[in-house]
């Protein structure tokens, strides 16, 4: 069936059109509103050393003479504490710490980003505006504490900490609902798809239901008694029978 063919059995077929297109506007607006929003939040720390750099002397223990900080004894010390970082942010035990429990809807990501600098970037997502952004707060202050935690393992003095200082604070939650039009866009091409079968197998049925359709039997139309009577003779209006039998005697 080419185009038009299509185009004239709809609008033949109309009264079982428009009911699925009512479905498929009602389910897709059902399934829009089903989907809570989300809403996503984010924010940025910088790593820091301290002015004094990794290192400070003890001249008090002239053994200890110089103590050093392990996470800023290498180059590039920043970046690969800030990836340190991310990675212990996203440990699940974390999030976990953080108040996220396994199947909630509550997430929060935590990277190093593509600058490749000393940042960590937190970015939370919840079905709650004030939710999301409480988040990337409580998330950037565990950056803060799970570094000093580690420097004060590997017995860093205090006064050469990396120190974490807030780049970008928690921004306003943005909703997303990119995810709500695909899935509502999705359920209303399927639904679409779904009524034009129907409509062409209704269409199908139906015509096969007329060709099996037994025919009424022709009824013979009644006929006039004048013209069943035999002819009358022309002579005194007798039938042909009494005029041959008086024709005989």
């Amino acid at each position: 069936m080419d185009f038009w063919g299509a185009v004239r059995l709809l609008r033949k077929r109309w009264y079982v059109v428009l009911p699925a297109v009512v479905v498929a506007i009602a389910l897709t607006l059902l399934t829009y509103v089903s989907i809570p929003t989300r809403y996503s939040s984010t924010g940025v720390v910088v790593l820091t050393a301290p002015s004094a750099g990794g290192k400070v002397a003890e001249r008090s223990d002239p053994d200890q003479a110089v103590q050093i900080n392990p996470l800023l004894a290498f180059d590039g010390s920043l970046v690969t504490s800030a990836q340190i970082a991310a990675q212990v942010l996203n440990d699940p035990a974390t999030k976990e710490a953080l108040g996220i429990a396994t199947g909630s809807s509550d997430t929060y990501t935590a990277s190093n980003g593509t600058t490749n600098g000393p940042f960590v970037f937190v970015t939370a997502q919840s079905d709650s505006d004030a939710r999301s952004r409480q988040l990337v707060g409580s998330t950037l202050d565990r950056a803060r504490q799970e570094l000093d935690t580690r420097q004060r393992e590997l017995k860093a003095p205090e006064s050469t900490f990396i120190q974490v200082q807030v780049l970008v604070k928690p921004t306003a939650p943005e909703a997303q609902i990119g995810g709500k039009l695909r899935f509502a866009g999705a359920a209303f091409v399927l639904t679409l798809i779904l009524a034009l079968a129907v409509t062409f197998a209704y269409d199908s049925i139906a015509n096969a239901m007329r060709r099996r359709r037994p025919k009424a039997p022709e009824v013979a139309a009644p006929r006039d008694p004048e013209l069943t009577r035999p002819a009358m003779h022309p002579v005194n209006n007798r039938q042909p029978a009494e005029v041959s039998a008086e024709a005989r005697e």
